[in-house]
């Protein structure tokens, strides 16, 4: 071959090439369609999630306008995702069994946290309830199908109190302090910050989450996503998992500066923002993969796990109709988003790879 053929040659290979590469960026990171906005679901709860909005983490680096819309229970967030309304959100295990169970298109992507003494059946201490067996001809207040409602049901269950000896409430918690204060209410299982206040009016912890689930129950408060949004988004939702596990680990590392960031958000002082957070169990991504700290409760074969075996119980119950099969709970949760952000991280932490001499 001569020389100006060679040159030609190597010409035509350089643009094949860089047009190979091209169609390769374009068809991944850049090809995908941002959304107008992200829409997010949440709860009063004092975990990550509260820090990320305090410190504008997701405004920062998703590159597109979030919108924080808060709800009461998880029975009001599943309402808003069946409607489209939000994105993402945040229920606890209880309502999102019932989600599943009932066909609503959600992939549940994330553990926020593992409830511990920040769900808790408190009472009165005048009352003269010292057990859950003493909760009978008492009112008894629970919002209706969230985790606190699920843990009530299984302590009267363990108890051997049924249900219709006593009168159970549906009441979401920023209803409880006055019913509490106007004597409509003997006993109420709830989480924070209203647990707090009921405390602050008179009141003692006969039971909680953590207690419940060291009897083999545990309870945890789940990120979701409607299936749509996240297969469109992947990125988006990736991100999102990256600022929460970041705040995780903010939350370890600086937690009196976590505790500001909630406190800011709940209008409390750092103090009782820090003593809240004490009663969640918050796991990074490595382990809700690995189960670390709640044995095999992670992303796999331990949480579908827990969802079916809560839907069991809520059909048993007469919560919901039925409980589907295992299938149906295995395809729900999906760990492949987390599995990304640590290797996206990993990727980051190794760097570029050397030059070869």
């Amino acid at each position: 071959m001569n020389k100006l053929g060679y040159k030609a040659y190597s010409a035509l290979f350089l643009a094949i090439t860089l047009l190979f590469f091209m169609t390769i960026t374009v068809g991944g990171a850049w090809a995908e369609e941002m959304p107008e906005k992200l829409v997010i679901g949440y709860q009063a709860v004092p975990n990550p999630e509260t820090v990320v909005k305090d410190l504008g983490w997701n405004e920062k680096t998703l590159g597109i306008p979030v919108k924080w819309v808060k709800y009461d229970s998880g029975r009001h967030v599943n309402q808003a995702l069946a409607q489209g309304k939000v994105d993402i959100g945040l229920v606890g295990t209880s309502p999102c069994a019932a989600a599943i169970s009932q066909g609503l298109a959600i992939e549940v992507i994330w553990v926020h946290d593992v409830i511990g003494d920040s769900e808790a059946l408190a009472v009165k201490k005048d009352s003269n309830i010292k057990t859950v067996a003493n909760l009978v001809g008492k009112r008894v207040a629970a919002p209706f199908g969230s985790t606190t409602h699920y843990h009530l049901m299984l302590a009267l269950k363990l108890a051997n109190v049924p249900p219709e000896k006593l009168k159970l409430i549906n009441l979401e918690p920023k209803e409880m302090p006055a019913a509490w204060q106007q004597g409509d209410i003997d006993a109420a299982f709830v989480w924070q910050p209203t647990l707090s206040v009921l405390l602050e009016q008179g009141g003692e912890v006969i039971l909680s989450s953590r207690q419940m689930a060291e009897r083999g129950f545990p309870t945890a408060d789940l990120c979701v996503a409607r299936k749509e949004f996240a297969t469109k988004y992947p990125s988006v939702v990736i991100q999102y998992l990256k600022n929460l596990d970041k705040a995780v680990k903010f939350c370890r590392s600086k937690p009196e500066e976590a505790a500001k960031a909630i406190a800011r958000q709940f209008d409390v002082s750092p103090e009782e923002a820090a003593r809240q957070m004490k009663g969640l169990i918050l796991l990074t991504a490595e382990e809700q993969l690995s189960g670390k700290y709640v044995g095999d409760m992670n992303l796999s074969f331990g949480l579908y796990t827990l969802l079916k075996e809560t839907a069991d119980f809520l059909a048993r119950s007469g919560e919901i109709a039925s409980s589907p099969s295992w299938p149906v709970f295995m395809r729900a949760v999906s760990a492949s988003y987390v599995q990304k952000v640590i290797v996206k991280k990993k990727a980051t932490l190794a760097g570029p790879r050397p030059k070869s001499e």
